[in-house]
C-alpha cells in the first residue's frame, strides 16, 4: 500500500534528489569517459593489426569521489515506504555503480560492475532459463534461414556529411521540432551517437537510405525525444538522463521502434546479435586481437571490425576476460518493451504507455511515474513518437499478436508444405 505523504514533501524531496542526480549525470557520462582517442585506430593498422591498442582514459577520481559523497549524503533523505522513494533509491544506486565503474577502468572489478549495470551474455531473461546469448543465437539463427542475398535495403551509401544534411532536413520538418544539432566527428566508435541536444555521426562511416529511417527512429524519435521530455519536468528534470539503469529500457524502446516501423534490416539485427556473441567471447577469454579477427570475418571492412571490437573493450582490459557489457542490452530490452506494451495495450492503459516516453526511465519505474503524473508532479510528454500518435494502429497490432500467440499453430508448416509446395518448386 502506498504510504500517504504530503505532496509538498514529495516535491521537495524529488527536487533535492534531482539536483544531485543531474550533477552526477553531467560529470559521469560513461560512454564519453570510455571513448578512445581517434589515433588508436591508425596506430592499430600501422602495426599490421597485431599489437594491442593502448587507450588512455582521463578520469578525475577526486571529482568522482565528491559525487559519491553527495549521493551518500542523499541516502537518508530518501528512506521510506513510498514508491517514489524506492524509485529514487534505485536511481541513486545506479549512479553509484556508474561512478564506481569509471574508477575501476581496466581492472577485474570493471567487468563485475558492468554486469551489475547491464547484465552480461549469461544473464537470464525474466528470471527464467533463457539467457541473453540464447536469445541472440535464436534470432541470428532465424535470420540466417533467409537469404541475405535477397535483402532489398538500399545499397547506395551516403557519406557522413551527406547523411548529416538529410538528417538536418528531417529534423527541421518535424512538428513540434526537437532542438538538435547534427555533428560529424571522428571521436566515436559507433556510427551514430545521440545525446539530448546533439546527434554525432562518425566521419568515416557510410549510410544507406534505410539506415536514415532506422537511425531517425532509434536516435531522434526515441533517445533524443525521451531526453527532451525528461528535461521538461520542473521537479525532476534529471529524467533527461535517468541514470545507467535506464539503458536497457531506452535501447529496447529504440529497437522496438525500428522493428515496428519496418526499418530494421536483417544486417542490423545480425549486428545486434553479434554484439552479444562478442561479449560472450571476451568473457571466455578472447583478447582484443582475437575479437577483431572474429569481427573481420563478419563485416565488410577492417575499419568496421575495429570499431565493433572497440565497443566491447571500452574501459576493459584488452587481454580479455572482462568486457564492457553494455552491448548485451538491446535484445532483452526489445523483448521487455514489447511485452510491456502488449500488457499495457491489452489493458487499454494509454496513460501507462505515454508515461514510458515522459523521460529516460526503466520499465520498473513506469507505474510510479504514472502515479506522479496523475498527481500533477510530472508533466505529460510534450514530444510524442509517431508509433504512439497512432494509438489505433498500436491497438490493432498488439491485438493481433495477442491472438496469434494464443493459437496452436504447430501444424502450420506441414499444412503449407502440403497445400502450396507439394507440386511446385517455387524457388525456380
Amino acid at each position: 500500500m502506498t504510504k500517504i505523504v504530503p505532496k509538498k514533501n514529495l516535491i521537495s524531496t524529488l527536487k533535492e534528489a534531482s539536483d544531485v542526480f543531474k550533477a552526477c549525470a553531467k560529470k559521469s557520462k560513461i560512454l564519453a569517459a570510455l571513448a578512445w582517442n581517434p589515433e588508436m585506430v591508425y596506430e592499430f593498422f600501422q602495426k599490421k593489426e597485431s599489437v594491442l591498442p593502448s587507450p588512455t582514459y582521463s578520469i578525475d577520481k577526486k571529482e568522482i569521489s565528491s559525487l559519491l559523497e553527495l549521493l551518500k549524503a542523499l541516502e537518508p533523505k530518501i528512506q521510506g515506504e513510498h514508491p517514489m522513494l524506492a524509485w529514487l533509491r534505485r536511481t541513486l544506486e545506479s549512479y553509484q555503480q556508474g561512478l564506481s565503474l569509471l574508477i575501476e577502468i581496466e581492472t577485474d572489478r570493471f567487468f563485475e560492475i558492468s554486469t551489475q549495470m547491464y547484465g552480461n551474455s549469461k544473464t537470464k531473461l525474466f528470471k527464467g532459463e533463457t539467457t541473453n546469448l540464447d536469445l541472440s543465437r535464436a534470432i541470428s539463427h532465424r535470420i540466417s534461414v533467409c537469404s541475405l542475398n535477397d535483402i532489398g535495403e538500399s545499397f547506395i551509401q551516403k557519406s557522413a556529411i551527406e547523411f548529416a544534411v538529410s538528417l538536418e532536413e528531417r529534423i527541421k520538418k518535424r512538428i513540434p521540432t526537437i532542438p538538435l544539432k547534427v555533428e560529424v566527428t571522428d571521436i566515436i566508435a559507433s556510427k551514430v551517437v545521440a545525446g539530448m541536444n546533439r546527434v554525432k555521426l562518425r566521419k568515416d562511416a557510410r549510410f544507406s537510405e534505410l539506415e536514415l529511417d532506422a537511425l531517425w527512429n532509434h536516435e531522434v524519435e526515441s533517445h533524443c525525444l525521451t531526453a527532451h521530455n525528461g528535461n521538461r519536468h520542473p521537479h525532476c528534470d534529471f529524467l533527461s538522463a535517468g541514470g545507467p539503469r535506464t539503458t536497457m529500457t531506452q535501447e529496447g524502446l529504440a529497437v522496438f521502434y525500428e522493428v515496428y516501423a519496418h526499418t530494421m534490416s536483417q544486417l542490423r539485427f545480425l549486428s545486434l546479435c553479434n554484439r552479444v556473441e562478442a561479449v560472450s567471447l571476451v568473457e571466455n577469454g578472447a583478447s582484443f586481437i582475437d575479437l577483431y579477427r572474429w569481427y573481420k570475418d563478419r563485416t565488410d571492412s577492417p575499419l568496421e571490425a575495429f570499431f565493433n571490437t572497440q565497443r566491447i573493450f571500452r574501459g576493459a582490459k584488452l587481454s580479455g576476460g572482462g568486457p564492457f557489457t553494455k552491448d548485451v542490452v538491446y535484445l532483452p530490452g526489445l523483448l521487455s518493451v514489447y511485452n510491456f506494451l502488449k500488457f499495457a495495450v491489452k489493458n487499454q492503459n494509454r496513460l501507462l504507455v505515454e508515461t514510458l516516453v515522459c523521460g529516460r526511465m526503466s520499465l520498473e519505474d513506469v507505474s510510479t511515474l504514472a502515479w506522479l503524473r496523475t498527481h500533477g508532479i510530472i508533466e505529460p510528454p510534450h514530444f510524442i513518437p509517431d508509433w504512439l500518435k497512432n494509438w489505433e494502429g498500436l491497438l490493432s497490432f498488439f491485438s493481433l499478436t495477442a491472438v496469434f500467440d494464443g493459437l496452436d499453430l504447430s501444424n502450420v508448416q506441414d499444412y503449407l508444405d502440403e497445400q502450396m509446395l507439394h507440386d511446385w518448386d517455387v524457388s525456380t
